[in-house]
């Protein structure tokens, strides 16, 4: 019995080392088998798989290009930040990772949690984080969360010039202002990287590291001047808050080239903060808000009448003891007097006067002339949302109508169409395409485009401006209704508006709702800026010159000294006497018609000039700025000019016989302190009273 129970014992063992040799075998087989169905079967798959998860081409947008100011000062600009993004299938402990992400994100570890447990492969946790968060994230080490950089757009100058520059989405999208119209230019062009990932997910670049420059996007430099830019803002605001407004604009020109100055309103608008404003803070309200001039638009009118020989500046009207009936109702003047002169009626600011002016020279002249200077079109400048205002044609005045629009009512226009048409009277009757844009240059600084000073039509004769200007000059000094823009050391040519503004509700003109405006250049007898400021609905004082003529002031000041203008001497400034001197006589020049004549450069006629008997251009060298445009301007050439003071160099030379496309470049310097001190006279001899 024992021996068969051990022979069974043995038989049995033999058995389970039989099994477990054919596990053992089985295993084996099996695990040869797998290994080469993947390395022979699915290897062209697991490859895919692997490359997929480790290797991929990387899109990155290049760094935006800068927008400056016409001296290259940066007013957007983009600086590298770092940005934090999660693989949550990468995170081995996610209640734990949150817990330690939440301090430094603002975020709840709840939240946190939520989106490592997700079952996206990417996650971004934090867009264009603050450099103490970035650098606090990575010491915290955690597999799974990483860093990459992008670029965030950044402003300098804070709200100086906000709503014309405007701002660019979290994606680098250009969204509003500049930023939006010239996206791309600034923008740029995009890229890619072939990046893998090591053991612990830290990228590896497999390519060549590109040049990161070459793919930059241009730069953007603006006719702005900063400086004038900040002053025109902060005296805007100050007769804003001082008048409990809701609002103001202001436009400053060059009245040569129609470069823009500097382009202001209120409420101011900081793009690094854009959560803390609205929408409407962000509108460009010179370009894109209309409002009724009021009486700022007279001067227009009284242009047009000399212009049109229908009046002199000595004329004298009727003007009723300031009330007079015009079909069943009444216009007034704030000045009652029985009669004015023409220049009186600028000075003091006549409705009936106007109104009687515009009636000799007629409806369609009047409706001509200010459509000639630019009025109910748009000015063709570099901004959205440009708006043309409203003038209706005369045939649809009747005669209420028609005296209304004679003093600036009845029509709407823009600060800045105000702004072009007021230089186009500093300017000798010559109307400017607004400029905004200077050049675009690439990122080696070579310019790329430029945008060349654009005359767009001759609008009155030279001695019609220079008339108009004697007789705006009179609204500065004692007499007048602007006293408060006058400067202490130029001769300010000026006109006041208290204009009152229709009830959205009643659709009537309200007398509790005005714009107060003030527009004007200086000096008036050698126009070099041209200043346009409006105060909307002002509650503590409402006429113009009271209003808005401090503001201007300021800025004209600011305008003056930036460019190193020099008082003139006194035999060269306006002599306003009481009595203003007879008109001379002047040649008529009819409007240009309504269409915008853009010329491709700054030449008016493409034949060459006879100058002393010979064909070329003559010597400008050492020409006052005067002195040289009236000389190239009577030869059909408007120069571009570089600096101030006297011409020191000049291209093409003297002798040259300019071709179609050719432009004359003067470039001018101020003269040296020892030949001023010798030429000009003492401060005090130049400034003297008027």
């Amino acid at each position: 019995m024992t021996l068969m129970g051990d022979d069974d014992g043995r038989f049995w063992l033999k058995v389970r080392i039989g099994l477990i040799a054919v596990v053992f075998v089985g295993s084996y087989f099996a695990v040869v088998g797998r290994v080469y169905y993947l390395q022979t079967v699915e290897a062209e798959a697991l490859q895919e798989r692997t490359a997929v998860q480790r290797d991929r081409e990387v899109v990155r947008q290049a760094r935006r290009g800068d927008i400056r100011d016409r001296n290259g000062v940066e007013m957007a600009v983009s600086v590298e930040v770092s940005s934090i993004f999660v693989r949550p299938g990468l995170i081995a402990n996610p209640a734990r990772e949150a817990q330690r992400l939440a301090p430094h994100l603002r975020q709840s570890a709840e939240e946190l949690e939520e989106i490592l447990t997700s079952d996206r492969r990417f996650v971004w946790l934090k867009r264009q984080a603050p450099p103490s968060v970035a650098e606090a994230i990575e010491a915290l080490d955690i597999y799974g969360v990483e860093l990459t950089t992008e670029y965030k757009r950044y402003y300098p100058l804070g709200p100086v010039g906000g709503q014309l520059v405007g701002f660019v989405g979290i994606d680098g999208d250009g969204l509003e202002g500049l930023e939006r119209r010239f996206h791309r230019e600034l923008a740029g062009d995009t890229y890619s990287m072939s990046i893998s990932r090591d053991a612990r997910g830290r990228p590896m670049l497999l390519s060549d590291t590109p040049e990161f420059g070459q793919f930059e996007g241009h730069s953007v430099h603006l006719t702005i001047d900063e400086k004038i830019q900040r002053v025109a803002e902060e005296a805007l605001m100050e007769q804003v808050l001082e008048n409990e407004a809701i609002g103001g604009y202001a436009v400053v020109v060059d009245v040569r080239t129609g470069d823009i100055l500097a382009m202001a309103n209120t409420p101011r608008f900081d793009p690094n903060r854009l959560n803390d404003h609205t929408s409407g803070d962000w509108r460009l309200r010179g370009v894109t808000d209309t409002i009724e001039p009021g009486s700022v638009f007279k001067p227009f009118l009284v242009a047009a009448a000399l212009n049109e020989n229908t009046t002199t500046l000595d004329r004298v009207y009727d003007t009723k003891n300031g009330r007079m009936r015009v079909g069943g109702y009444t216009i007034g003047d704030v000045t009652r007097r029985p009669e004015m002169t023409t220049a009186e009626i600028i000075q003091r600011s006549s409705n009936i006067g106007s109104y009687k002016i515009a009636r000799e020279m007629g409806r369609q002249t009047y409706y001509d002339y200010v459509r000639a200077f630019g009025f109910g079109q748009a000015t063709g400048i570099d901004l959205r949302g440009e708006q043309p205002g409203v003038v209706w044609p005369p045939d649809r005045w009747a005669e209420i109508t028609f005296a209304n629009v004679a003093f600036g009512q009845g029509l709407t226009a823009t600060p800045l169409q105000l702004a072009m048409a007021t230089a186009a009277l500093a300017n000798d009757g010559v109307l400017m395409r607004p400029r905004i844009i200077d050049e675009i240059r690439d990122r080696q600084g070579q310019t790329v485009h430029r945008e060349e000073p654009t005359m767009v039509r001759r609008v009155i004769s030279p001695e019609a401006a220079r008339q108009t200007s004697w007789a705006m000059s009179l609204v500065t000094v004692p007499g007048g209704t602007g006293t408060a823009g006058a400067l202490e050391h130029f001769t300010v040519a000026a006109k006041t508006g208290t204009a009152q503004k229709v009830n959205p509700e009643t659709r009537r003109y309200d007398p509790d709702l005005w714009v107060s405006g003030f527009v004007g250049y200086a000096p008036a007898e050698r126009p070099e800026v041209a200043i346009v400021v409006f105060i909307d609905e002002p509650q503590v004082a409402r006429y113009g010159g009271v209003v808005a003529g401090p503001a201007f002031a300021k800025i004209a000041t600011e305008a003056l000294a930036r460019r190193g203008t020099l008082p003139l001497p006194p035999e060269e400034r306006f002599q306003l006497g009481d009595t203003p001197p007879r008109a001379v006589e002047v040649a008529v020049a009819p409007p240009a018609p309504e269409h915008v004549v853009v010329l491709p450069t700054m030449r008016v006629f493409r034949e060459p000039a006879a100058v002393d008997g010979t064909t070329g251009l003559p010597d400008f060298r050492n020409m006052t700025l005067r002195q040289a445009l009236t000389r190239s301007r009577n030869l059909g050439i408007v120069p571009q000019t570089n600096g101030w003071g006297r011409v020191i160099d000049q291209s093409p030379p003297p002798g040259t016989v300019l071709g179609d496309r050719d432009s004359l470049v003067l470039t001018l310097a101020p003269r040296t302190q020892h030949s001023f001190l010798a030429e000009e006279p003492s401060q005090g001899e130049a400034i003297g009273e008027d």
